[in-house]
């Protein structure tokens, strides 16, 4: 009998995400957009520093050091629960 792609060894099925949605995902994910947003904001107000002759421009450099570094955790949470759960698409 051929397939109707309905069936578990249907093309359809290779298709079909485990989950349909996950909300631990899109709530990591909006974690990390945030994350990259309060890092574009520094450097922005850095670049905004430099530009007006600030000489202490240089007082963004552990904000940024430490947003980098908090984008950077957000972004490996988000991989790895992707990852493990398996939730790529929706």
């Amino acid at each position: 009998m051929p397939s109707d792609g309905f069936d578990e060894s249907g093309p359809l099925h290779a298709r079909i995400p485990d989950i349909g949605f996950c909300m631990e995902k899109h709530r990591l994910l909006r974690e990390f957009v945030t994350a990259i947003r309060e890092l574009n904001a520094l450097l922005s107000d850095q670049t905004q520093a430099v530009i007006d002759g600030d000489p202490h421009f240089s007082r963004f450099d552990l904000l940024l050091h430490l947003a980098q570094e908090k984008k950077d955790q957000a972004k490996y949470r988000w991989i790895a629960h992707v990852e493990s759960h398996h939730c790529e698409e929706a």
